[in-house]
């Protein structure tokens, strides 16, 4: 898949988007392509892991006790949140949905 700026702004990135990108890709090396696969990997993650953690949730709520329910419940939302913090949550989105759209 060949990504381009043009692609990128027709898909709801901002100018503001891809330059952070860019800048990413300068300092640390890589293309864009490799960045927005990336970006969209962790977003993916963070969907697969939120998934499980309701799950894992509903199981608890069927078959624990209360306390047990409220404590695991905390600590899986504790999880998740630290794990939207670590990473730049909108521009992963954008990531995940352009590679979506354009099936790379």
């Amino acid at each position: 898949m060949k990504v381009s700026e043009t692609a990128l702004l027709e898909s709801g990135f901002s100018h503001d988007d891809i330059q952070k990108i860019k800048n990413n890709v300068e300092n640390y090396g890589g293309t864009l392509e490799e960045a927005i696969n990336d970006l969209a990997r962790r977003f993916s993650t963070l969907l697969w892991v939120t998934g499980v953690c309701i799950v894992i949730f509903l199981l608890l709520v069927a078959f624990s006790s209360p306390i047990r329910i409220m404590a695991d419940g905390l600590a899986m939302i504790l999880g998740i949140i630290i794990m939207s913090f670590a990473q730049p949550l909108v521009v992963s989105y954008k990531s995940w949905r352009y590679r979506k759209i354009f099936r790379c």
